[in-house]
């Protein structure tokens, strides 16, 4: 009786072109970050409760969302290039590894640092980090938890301030959610688009 030879997978997997990608698509968005910061559309983020309802303008989101669709595109790129299955699935499959360990990367990373030392990997994060962590720095500071000191003196912050709080980290996780989104539909874009024969004619000299 013949036997019938079964794939073990859909598509040549290794995790080569899926780290070339994920560094690449990092470097893109810490420079981009930088440059938000050089021109002033980011800004190092302190929570305090005469700010809360206003962590992140929508300047500073806009940035973040095109950074982040420019380095998953770039990096999701530069995976399905190296991929060593040029197929569809195959360069896609990479593109998207590569999209999703870096997205766990920038996210792990903004949650292991404080948020008084994260301002360029909270700000790497998104809108939504800086929302969170005025929402924890009431909730979690024992000393003092709803106060807000300027000067000299300590305000104490209302509960519409803690509300108001509250519902722009919600918009901020939506809206970070559908940014998450289009940075998954960019490196599938670029999974489909670039292949390993592309590069090399665009690399070849013109003679």
């Amino acid at each position: 009786m013949a036997t019938r030879a079964v794939p073990h997978a859909f598509f040549a997997w290794t995790w080569s072109p899926v780290l070339a990608g994920v560094f690449a698509s990092l470097v893109v968005q810490i420079l981009l970050t930088m440059l938000g910061f050089g021109i002033g559309l980011l800004a190092i983020d302190t929570p305090t409760a005469a700010s809360a309802p206003a962590s992140a303008g929508w300047p500073a989101f806009v940035w973040w969302a095109v950074s982040g669709i420019i380095a998953a595109f770039i990096g999701g790129a530069i995976a399905a290039a190296n991929s060593p299955d040029q197929s569809g699935l195959g360069r896609v499959g990479h593109a998207l590894g590569a999209w999703a360990v870096a997205t766990v990367i920038v996210v792990a990373a903004a949650a292991m640092i404080p948020a008084s030392a994260a301002s360029i990997a909270g700000n790497l994060a998104g809108p939504s980090y800086a929302a969170n962590a005025r929402v924890a720095y009431y909730s979690n500071n024992p000393a003092n938890p709803t106060r807000e000191t300027v000067g000299s003196t300590t305000r104490p912050a209302t509960p519409a301030q803690m509300e108001e709080a509250r519902k722009h980290l919600a918009y901020a996780m939506l809206a970070s959610f559908c940014a998450l989104l289009l940075g998954a539909g960019a490196a599938y874009a670029a999974g489909m688009a670039t292949t390993a024969r592309t590069v090399e004619d665009a690399a070849r000299p013109v003679t």
